[in-house]
C-alpha cells in the first residue's frame, strides 16, 4: 500500500512540475511577445531631452535643421530655425539632453525669415562654422573657437537676397575648401505668381575666407525654383557632380543634374546631362534623398513632390530608371517634403524617412512615413510602435547619433509646431541582433577639414558592400551628421576602404563592430583608426527565460532537481517509499516556489484564467490610469459656465459644446468639423456658407481626458508635454504661466483657430456687430487670449463665478489661464467615467468581466498578439 501511495505521489510530482515548466516557459514566451510594446522604433523624447520653445505659432516652414559639434567637446549640438520668431541653437550637454546655449542669442536672427541651416568648417580652421539662408541676405556666422560667432556675411561676399530654402556643400574643384550651392525658390507670393524662380547660386570658395560667384559655370536653367541641391558622384569617377530638385509651380524646367567634366570652359565645365540620363522630373519637388538604397554602389535619388514620389535608381552608366512603384515608395497620396536614407535597424540596407505635411487632396494632415528596406529592391511601411509616423504637418528631417549609442536618431520639423526629437529604441530591445560601425573622417591638406566628398566602402563576411559618401546638404533644409553609420547585420567584424576626395585609399582589416571611430587624412604615414567612446544602451528587457533567474530561483530550481533525483534513487534503488514522498515533496515544494517567483503569484492562482490574464497584463504594463485630485466645486462651476458660453467665439455663434455636446457624445462624428459660421450639432450641423473651409480634423470626444498619463492632445498633436517638463503648444514660451494642466492648455487654441471658434476676417457676431477676434492678426494669440477676457469681464454674472472659483487672485490678476483651468476642471469631472466592466477589473473586481471577455482578453495579450501594438496604460 505504502509503495502505490508513493508512486502515486510521484506520478502527481511529476505533473505539477511539468505544469510549472509549461507555466514558466509559455510566461517566458509570452514575456518576448508582450515586451515589444514597451519598445518604440522612434521615441520622441523632445521634453525629456529639452528640445522645446523652439516655435512660435505659424504655418511658415519649419526647415532648418543643423547637426554639428560648435564647440568641439565630442557632442552633436543642433541648431534649428523659425521663419517667424528667433532661431534656436542647443548644446548637448552629454546625457542625452540639451540647454540652450550661452552662444544662442549671437545666432537667433530673431527679425530673419530663416530657412535651411548647416554647419561647415568652410576655412579649415577646425571649429564648424554655421551657415543660415533666409528669405533675404544669408548670414555666415564664422565659429571663433566655440566662444563666440561672428557674422562675417559681407566680408565672405555671400550677399544674394532671394528667397534661399537649402544650401549645400561639396569640393567641387577639390581645391581643399567646400564651395556652396544656395537653393533660391522664389519671391511668391510676395511678388505675385511669377512664372520665373529665384535664381540660384553657386560660389565658389577662395580659401582665404571669401567666396567668388561662379554661378556662370552651371549655364542657364538657374530660376526653376529650388529647393535642395547636392553635391554627389553619381558617375563614380571621382569628382562631385551637383543634382537640383526644382519645384514646378512656378516654373516647370525639372530638376537639374550637371555633370562636373573638370577645369575649361572659362573656369570650370559642367554639362547639364538631366535629360539624357532621365532625371529631369518636372514634379512639385521639395526634398532629396541621396544614398545607395539597393548596395550596388551607385547612388540613387528619391525625391519628394505632391502626389506620388519618385525614386530614381541609378543604373551605372549614367542613367537613372524611376522605381517609386515597384519599390514600395510612392504614397500617391502624400505631400511630400523633406526625404533621406538611413539604417535604423542596421540591417545593412538603407531604410526611407519621409517627411509629410498634408494629403495631395489638402483635406487633411498626412502621417510621416518610415519605410524598412527589404533587401530585394523593396520596402515596408512601419506603423506600429513608431511615434516618428506622427500625423503632423511636417517638413523637414535630419538624422544624427545624439546620444552616441551607435543608433541613428531623428529630428524633424513641422509647419505650426517646430521641431520633434526622436530617439532611436531599436538598440534598446532585449537582444538587438544587428551590429553598427560609426567613422567620423577629419580632413587635412588637399582635403577639406569635414571631408566631405570622401566615399567609404564597407564589407563584411557575407560579402555585402555597402557604399556611403560624405554629404552635406540633403533631406530638405538640414544638416545631418557628417559621421557615416553603417549598419552590419550579424557580422561582429567589417572591411573598410576609404577613399579620400583627393584620390588617396586607405584599407583597413576586420574592424570590430560596436564601435565609434575618428580617422584623419594621412598626411604622411597611414594613419589608424581612433576609438571614440560611445554610450553603451542597456537592454530593457532579458528574452530567454535562463536570462531571467536569479541567484535566488536558479537555486530553488537545482535544490528542487536534487531532491527529485533523490526521491527516484530513494524509490528504484533503496526501496524506501516514504523517504521519496519526504524528497518528493520538498522538490515539488522548491519548484512551486520558483513558479511563484517568477509569476508574482501562487501556482495554483496562476492556472486560473484570471491569474493568466494578471500576469499577461503586467507584462503588458497595463494599470489602471491616474486621476488627479479633484478640483474644487467653484472651479468646475466656473467651467460649466465657460465650456456652454458662446462668448468665447468671435461670432458668438459656438461654444466648446457644439463640437463637444454630450447629445453626441461629446465628439461630433464627422470626418472633418464645421466650426464657426455653422449651424447644428453632430451629423446634422451644416455650414451656412459654403466658401467656409472644414477643420482639418474631427472633434475627439473628452470622455476620460483628465487622466495625467495623456501627453498628446489634438488630432496634429499641436498640444503636448506635462507638468513635470512643461507644454509645448503653438504659443511656445509665450504661453501664460500658471496653467494647471495639459488639458487646461488645449484649452487655449480652439478659440485662436480662425476655423474653429475666432471666426474669418469681415465676420459680423450674431448682434451685427464687427468680430472684433477675426481683426487681429494670425499667430498672434495674446491678443485674441485679451480680447476674450475683455469680453468676459464686461458679463456681471461671471464676476461671482470667478470670485468663488478664485478667491485669493483680485479681479485685475484674472487672466486666460485662469479660464483654461476652469475649463478643463468641468470636462475632467463631468466626462470621466471609470465604471466600465475594464475599469472595475483594473482595479480589483475579478467578477466584473465574465468568463468569455476574460478569454477574449487572454488572446488580446497572449496568443493572439493584439497588445503588440495596442498596449500601454491607457
Amino acid at each position: 500500500m505504502r509503495r502505490i501511495l508513493a508512486l502515486l505521489l510521484l506520478v502527481v510530482g511529476i505533473a505539477l512540475v511539468w505544469q510549472q515548466g509549461y507555466l514558466l516557459f509559455a510566461g517566458g514566451q509570452r514575456a518576448q511577445v508582450q515586451a515589444a510594446p514597451e519598445l518604440a522604433v522612434f521615441k520622441d523624447v523632445s521634453r525629456a531631452a529639452g528640445v522645446v520653445n523652439n516655435r512660435v505659432a505659424s504655418l511658415d516652414m519649419a526647415v532648418g535643421i543643423a547637426w554639428g559639434d560648435y564647440d568641439n567637446d565630442g557632442r552633436l549640438d543642433l541648431y534649428v530655425t523659425d521663419p517667424d520668431g528667433p532661431n534656436s541653437l542647443y548644446h548637448n550637454n552629454g546625457d542625452g539632453t540639451f540647454a540652450m546655449s550661452p552662444l544662442a542669442p549671437q545666432v537667433a536672427l530673431p527679425h530673419a525669415y530663416s530657412g535651411g541651416a548647416t554647419f561647415a568648417d568652410y576655412d579649415n580652421d577646425g571649429w564648424r562654422d554655421l551657415l543660415v539662408v533666409n528669405w533675404g541676405v544669408n548670414t555666415l556666422f564664422h565659429n571663433e573657437n566655440g566662444q563666440r560667432f561672428v557674422d562675417v556675411t559681407r566680408q565672405a561676399g555671400l550677399t544674394d537676397d532671394k528667397n534661399s530654402k537649402s544650401a549645400s556643400w561639396g569640393d567641387f574643384d577639390n581645391d581643399g575648401f567646400v564651395d556652396l550651392y544656395v537653393a533660391n525658390w522664389s519671391c511668391y507670393p510676395k511678388c505675385g505668381r511669377s512664372f520665373e524662380g529665384d535664381p540660384d547660386r553657386l560660389y565658389r570658395n577662395n580659401g582665404d575666407g571669401t567666396f567668388a560667384d561662379v554661378s556662370d559655370y552651371l549655364g542657364g536653367s538657374l530660376n526653376g525654383a529650388g529647393f535642395i541641391a547636392s553635391f554627389v558622384d553619381y558617375d563614380n569617377d571621382g569628382d562631385p557632380d551637383i543634382y537640383l530638385v526644382n519645384d514646378e509651380f512656378i516654373n516647370p524646367v525639372g530638376n537639374k543634374l550637371w555633370r562636373n567634366d573638370g577645369p575649361g570652359c572659362s573656369g570650370w565645365c559642367f554639362t547639364q546631362v538631366a535629360a539624357e540620363a532621365g532625371a529631369d522630373s518636372k514634379l512639385f519637388g521639395m526634398g532629396l534623398a541621396v544614398g545607395d538604397y539597393n548596395n550596388d554602389g551607385h547612388v540613387d535619388f528619391y525625391f519628394s513632390n505632391v502626389g506620388p514620389m519618385e525614386l530614381l535608381q541609378n543604373q551605372g552608366d549614367g542613367t537613372f530608371v524611376e522605381t517609386a512603384v515597384s519599390a514600395g515608395v510612392q504614397t500617391p497620396d502624400d505631400i511630400g517634403w523633406g526625404a533621406l536614407f538611413f539604417d535604423y535597424d542596421h540591417d545593412g540596407w538603407r531604410d526611407l524617412y519621409l517627411a509629410v505635411a498634408d494629403t495631395a487632396n489638402h483635406r487633411d494632415i498626412g502621417a510621416n512615413k518610415l519605410f524598412r528596406n527589404n533587401a530585394d529592391g523593396t520596402f515596408t511601411l512601419v506603423t506600429c510602435d513608431n511615434e516618428a509616423a506622427d500625423v503632423r504637418p511636417s517638413l523637414s528631417a535630419a538624422t544624427a547619433d545624439y546620444d552616441q549609442d551607435g543608433w541613428p536618431d531623428l529630428v524633424v520639423g513641422n509647419m505650426d509646431e517646430g521641431y520633434r526629437l526622436y530617439q532611436n529604441q531599436y538598440g534598446r530591445s532585449s537582444s538587438p541582433s544587428n551590429h553598427w560601425l560609426s567613422l567620423e573622417l577629419v580632413g587635412g591638406g588637399p582635403v577639406n577639414r569635414d571631408a566631405v566628398g570622401a566615399r567609404i566602402y564597407l564589407t563584411t563576411p557575407d560579402g555585402l558592400t555597402q557604399m556611403q559618401d560624405v554629404l552635406n546638404g540633403v533631406g530638405l533644409g538640414g544638416g545631418s551628421e557628417l559621421a557615416l553609420n553603417f549598419g552590419l547585420g550579424a557580422a561582429e567584424t567589417a572591411d573598410l576602404r576609404i577613399q579620400w576626395p583627393d584620390g588617396r585609399l586607405q584599407t583597413f582589416s576586420n574592424v570590430a563592430a560596436d564601435q565609434r571611430y575618428r580617422l584623419d587624412y594621412p598626411l604622411e604615414d597611414d594613419t589608424a583608426l581612433q576609438t571614440l567612446p560611445h554610450t553603451a544602451v542597456a537592454a530593457s528587457a532579458p528574452s530567454r527565460f535562463v536570462d531571467r533567474l536569479n541567484l535566488q530561483t536558479g537555486a530553488l530550481l537545482v535544490l528542487g532537481a536534487v531532491l527529485a533525483g533523490l526521491g527516484i534513487w530513494a524509490f528504484v534503488a533503496q526501496r524506501r517509499p516514504w523517504q521519496l514522498a519526504a524528497l518528493g515533496g520538498l522538490g515539488i515544494v522548491g519548484l512551486m516556489a520558483l513558479a511563484n517567483g517568477y509569476l508574482g503569484m501562487p501556482v495554483w492562482q496562476a492556472l486560473r484564467v484570471d491569474g493568466r490574464l494578471q500576469h499577461l497584463m503586467a507584462q503588458a504594463n497595463v494599470q489602471p490610469p491616474t486621476n488627479p485630485a479633484a478640483p474644487a466645486p467653484e472651479l468646475v462651476k466656473l467651467g460649466q459656465a465657460l465650456f456652454w458660453d458662446p462668448e468665447l467665439s468671435g461670432n458668438r455663434d459656438m461654444a466648446c459644446a457644439t463640437c463637444h455636446h454630450p447629445l453626441t457624445a461629446t465628439g461630433d462624428d464627422l470626418s472633418l468639423s464645421i466650426g464657426t459660421g455653422g449651424v447644428g450639432l453632430g451629423t446634422e450641423r451644416v455650414k451656412l456658407e459654403d466658401l467656409r473651409e472644414f477643420v482639418p480634423r474631427n472633434a475627439q470626444p473628452l470622455y476620460n481626458l483628465g487622466y495625467t498619463e495623456w501627453t498628446t492632445f489634438f488630432w496634429d498633436g499641436r498640444v503636448s508635454g506635462d507638468v513635470q517638463h512643461g507644454f509645448d503648444t503653438p504659443a511656445s514660451n509665450r504661453l501664460p504661466a500658471g496653467v494647471d494642466n495639459l488639458l487646461a492648455a488645449q484649452a487655449l487654441f480652439p478659440i485662436t483657430s480662425r476655423d474653429e471658434m475666432r471666426g474669418l476676417r469681415g465676420d459680423r457676431d450674431i448682434f451685427g456687430q464687427v468680430n472684433e477676434l477675426a481683426v487681429i492678426s494670425d499667430y498672434t494669440t495674446r491678443p485674441v487670449w485679451d480680447a476674450i477676457m475683455q469680453r468676459l469681464r464686461a458679463i456681471p454674472a461671471y464676476e461671482p463665478l470667478f470670485q468663488a472659483a478664485y478667491p485669493g487672485v483680485s479681479a485685475d490678476a484674472l487672466d486666460i489661464q485662469h479660464v483654461a483651468n476652469a475649463i478643463a476642471a468641468y470636462e475632467s469631472v463631468t466626462f470621466t467615467f471609470e465604471d466600465s466592466p475594464f475599469d472595475r477589473y483594473l482595479q480589483g473586481d475579478r467578477d466584473a468581466l465574465n468568463e468569455q471577455e476574460k478569454r477574449g482578453a487572454l488572446l488580446f495579450y497572449g496568443d493572439a498578439g493584439c497588445a503588440s501594438c495596442h498596449s500601454g496604460g491607457l
